[in-house]
């Protein structure tokens, strides 16, 4: 069979980026009424966190080769926020007004990287094994809610990214802020054996140095993380806001060893430099792991042992951990959560939880604790009827920021509500500081043009628009979105946008074969898949779930 004809990409991707308001109304007035047989898609979200105790809303629009927004939020008063993103000739890219300036390090394989905020104008050009990105501007103050930010301007900055694949298993990549402290960091990563990829970066942080050499080797029984980072006192990535974020520094290390096939042994050190606006954390936390996994005639057996250092006090727990079926319809899951040092705080914890599938659409959750000489008990449950879902579920973290009870239990929260084609959806999260705290969200969309469509919303001409849809997220193993990354539904490529988001309309269910095209992304690097499906059916909007997609970037051998 001849091979299927590919889209051209400037049709396809579709990524937003954010602008003053004159220039949006000009952005989306000139598109508007320059493409009248175009199609456009819009979705309308808002919703609040409790972390930042912000509430916004934004309206994004898309279309063949741009995306727009516009963003109203409240936090200390009314705030607007404007995005807006166009594709150029080739694999170009120009952005204005609000952004998020990415800032990942070749050394960061226990994830991490940040992104800096700021207002302006930048340029991303891809040519070959080369890619550049320029931004001229300003760093910026955000006001964040979900789906909505609103920078305001902080101070002039100029900004260069530039990546560089010298081989298939060789890359170098640079970092240069210009404000009013510097910043220039190189990194170079090395592949040299198969699944063994190393790393460095030298150079300066906001004035301050700073060096790092990582190692991340797997192989089908072990894999090793480590990297080793010496910093000067003040140093950041860059002398302008950022997210919230803890570096690691000195040296850290985590073995993961599959000695049987039921059985995983795990080993770690880390060292951590909290930088973020939670009162009452310490600056630096150390955290010194053991752990093991274990199947043995039904039950799974889990056991850690923890010993971390913050703020001039050190902390020894433990935990253990049993889950077994006790019948078809019922589960048990025991926790011994164990604090040992300091001496005053010493505690333990026994934790019951027991979960009933009632039916196939619903299931209950009981929670026993047992703290300081008295009893609780919680309840939970999921109900998940297709257009609505309901989780109410035990959590337990460990955060080495808490030198007194390191652990922290919270009931989690996880909702999606479909009313008509209107989602809604609220979810709880918890915080180093070991606080939950809640967001909550609501999104429709709508549409506007019906013939001439390309990329993701080709097969819509015809008077209307498709009724199903497949929907998705490509990200990386830490969560962040990928943005240019290339997905093969049935027989089109499709592009995911600055969200890491993709969608495709049909008019019939039938499932389509996923693909993730790695050779086609837009954006620099190699990657492998973790994660995808094989296949997708499309739904009715309402009905929609989002698929995931994981990848990894990777530099392969020769």
């Amino acid at each position: 069979m001849p091979p299927t004809p590919r889209r051209d990409p400037r049709a396809l991707l579709v990524t937003p980026v954010r602008v003053p308001a004159r220039v949006l109304g000009l952005a989306l007035g000139l598109a508007l009424a320059t493409r009248p047989a175009a199609a456009q898609v819009f979705q309308l979200q808002g919703g609040g966190s409790s972390l930042f105790e912000g509430y916004g809303g934004v309206l994004s629009v898309w279309g063949n080769g741009y995306e727009g927004s516009l963003g109203i939020g409240y936090l200390d008063g009314i705030r607007l926020g404007w995005s807006a993103r166009r594709l150029l000739a080739g694999r170009d890219t120009l952005r204005l007004g609000n952004d998020a300036l990415p800032f990942h390090l070749e050394t960061d394989v226990f994830g991490g990287g940040s992104a800096i905020l700021a207002q302006g104008a930048s340029l991303q050009r891809r040519r070959g094994r080369t890619t550049l990105q320029a931004f001229g501007g300003a760093s910026a103050n955000a006001v964040a809610a979900p789906y909505f930010a609103s920078n305001t301007p902080s101070r002039a900055m100029a900004y260069v990214r530039a990546q560089y694949d010298v081989r298939r298993n060789l890359s170098v990549m640079g970092h240069a802020v210009a404000t009013n402290r510097q910043t220039v960091l190189g990194s170079v990563r090395w592949a040299p054996a198969l699944g063994v990829t190393t790393g460095a970066t030298a150079g300066i942080g906001s004035d301050a140095p700073y060096a790092a050499a990582s190692l991340d080797a797997r192989t089908s029984r072990l894999d090793v993380r480590a990297v080793y980072a010496a910093m000067g006192n003040g140093f950041r990535r860059a002398s302008a806001p950022m997210p919230l974020q803890s570096e690691l520094e000195r040296e850290n290390i985590l073995l993961t060893w599959r000695a049987l096939p039921a059985l995983t042994l795990s080993a770690g050190r880390q060292h951590f430099r909290q930088d973020s606006a939670f009162r009452g954390l310490p600056q630096r936390a150390e955290l010194n792991q053991v752990s093991a996994n274990a199947t043995l005639f039904g039950t799974t057996v889990s056991s850690g042992w923890y010993f971390s250092r913050a703020g001039g006090m050190r902390n020894l727990s433990s935990s253990l951990s049993a889950r077994r079926d006790l019948s078809p319809r019922m589960q048990g899951e025991f926790y011994l959560l164990r604090v040992l040092e300091p001496e005053p705080s010493r505690i333990t914890t026994p934790v019951l939880l027991l979960r009933e599938s009632i039916t196939p659409k619903l299931s209950l959750l009981q929670v026993i604790t047992r703290e300081r000489g008295r009893t609780s008990v919680s309840f939970g449950g999921t109900v998940n009827t297709g257009l609505t879902s309901v989780s109410l579920d035990y959590q337990v973290a460990h955060s080495p920021y808490l030198t007194t009870n390191p652990f922290v239990q919270s009931i989690g929260l996880n909702a999606r509500v479909q009313v008509g084609s209107y989602a809604l959806t609220l979810g709880s999260f918890v915080t180093p500081d070991g606080k939950v705290h809640y967001s909550a969200q609501g999104s429709t969309f709508f549409y506007r043009g019906l013939t001439n469509l390309a990329g993701p919303l080709a097969g819509n001409a015809g008077g209307r628009v498709d009724r199903f849809v497949i929907t998705g997220r490509v990200v990386d193993e830490a969560g962040a979105p990928v943005e240019g990354a290339a997905v093969e539904i049935g027989s089109e490529v499709l592009y995911t946008d600055s969200r890491g988001r993709f969608f495709h309309r049909r008019p019939v269910t039938k499932a389509l074969p996923v693909r993730v095209v790695l050779d086609d992304f837009l954006v620099a690097g190699k990657f492998e898949v973790v994660q995808a499906p094989r296949m997708a059916t499309p739904t009715r909007d309402e009905r929609a779930s989002a698929l995931t997609i994981v990848v990894r970037r990777v530099t392969t051998r020769p």
